[in-house]
């Protein structure tokens, strides 16, 4: 049998490692996994994700829920764990002998894997790659060292990537395709006891463990003192993460929404969100927003001194302007930020204004089809590489 035939009937067969090392990324590689199968059915997938991206057929070596942390003195404090992991990802990956590693956001893991990938012969493509417009461009060699193509998923990351000899492509931003409406207000409002009438506050504290235990107290705190000053204001809190129950244990009055999270943000007046991709979403759905966060106070110091941009906000920095208020670290002030809240709940100009610089945001962003067009071309690259080592008629 030809080289050209052998090809053709192993990339019918192409069998794919991805690498997630935290919810949103498993929800990308989920929406990614699905979109590839639907074009190469036989392909088969192994790596680190979790929920998501086992329904859709992967066979996971490690959950996520044993990686996942943010901050710098939190990864360290789970160095020992990493690296056995990392170990087991690299014997995993020379025994299946993966046709391509696809890398999902996670740098500090996965850029390691990727040189790891590369001394493997394995074709490396990185999804949502590392930030390096915020912070650490020192990844930028390593990029272009190791990683074959780069999906991006801001217009601007392609000029910038292409700029120092990787080569990207802009697919467009993921969130455009998970974001899912499945009814209006009304009806959500029914389905969860709320009444659409009376101002619903979305509360938004990540997705991942020390998130939550950090952010949700301080959420909690502003909704008792919006209580106090207006007090038919509804609270809700969706969220995919079981966490947060046990805080709302105390607090009867947040009413928890467990995988609906687009209908929930939709069905808000206002939300006070943790920063991160959940900020772009209340954007794409023109909901007025607050932006909290708070690191352990290494992580902060060490933040502070790599970040060099004015906002810490994704909504904020797309737009290159603050469109919505940042409360980060020591400015976090639960009178203030509820002051805020109860500024968007008064409606008038100030939300207006908000709502039409969102709009501007949304448009930024594009249109849906990220996780097809990375698909594609995952398929496309994989494809010539195999038919690039035919050298026989």
């Amino acid at each position: 049998m030809t080289k050209w035939k052998i090809c053709a009937i192993k990339l019918a067969m192409v069998r794919f490692f991805v690498i997630a090392g935290e919810a949103s990324g498993d929800l990308h590689a989920s929406f990614l996994i699905r979109e590839i199968k639907e074009i190469l059915p036989e392909s088969e997938f192994y790596g680190i994700g979790g929920t998501r991206m086992q329904s859709q057929g992967a066979e996971l070596i490690c959950d996520i829920k044993k990686i996942s942390v943010v901050g710098f003195l939190e990864a360290f404090m789970k160095i020992t764990e990493m690296k056995r992991i990392f170990r087991k990802t690299i014997k995993r990956m020379r025994k299946l002998k993966p046709d391509a590693l696809i890398l999902v956001d996670f740098p500090g893991f996965n850029l390691r894997l990727a040189a790891s990938a590369r001394l493997l012969g394995i074709k490396v493509f990185y999804y949502v790659t590392p930030q390096v417009w915020a912070w650490g461009r020192w990844r930028l060699r390593s990029l272009y060292k190791n990683v074959d193509y780069a999906l991006v998923i801001f217009p601007f990351e392609e000029s910038m990537l292409s700029a120092y000899g990787i080569r990207s492509f802009f697919v467009g931003h993921p969130i455009l395709d998970e974001m899912k409406l499945t009814r209006g207000k009304e009806k959500f409002c029914s389905d969860h006891n709320l009444n659409p009438q009376k101002p619903i506050v979305a509360l938004l504290p990540g997705s991942r463990g020390n998130e939550i235990r950090r952010l949700l107290p301080i959420m909690l705190k502003v909704a008792e003192r919006i209580r106090k000053k207006k007090g038919d204001v509804q609270f809700i809190l969706p969220t995919i993460s079981d966490i947060a129950g046990n805080f709302l244990l105390k607090d009867g009055r947040v009413k928890i929404v467990y995988g609906e999270t687009s209908d929930g943000i939709n069905s808000a007046n206002a939300a006070i969100a943790a920063s991160g991709t959940v900020t772009l979403e209340t954007a794409l759905l023109r909901i007025p927003t607050v932006i909290i966060y708070k690191l352990s106070l290494l992580s902060y110091i060490i933040v502070r001194v790599l970040i060099k941009l004015p906002y810490i906000g994704l909504v904020n920095i797309v737009r290159g302007k603050k469109v919505v208020p940042e409360f980060i670290q020591f400015s976090i002030n639960v009178d203030k930020i509820s002051e805020k809240i109860l500024k968007i709940l008064d409606g008038g100009q100030y939300v207006s204004r908000i709502k039409e610089e969102l709009e501007k945001v949304k448009e930024i962003l594009g249109k849906k089809g990220a996780s097809r067009n990375a698909a594609k071309i995952i398929i496309e690259k994989t494809k010539d590489s195999c038919q690039g080592a035919d050298h026989e008629p």
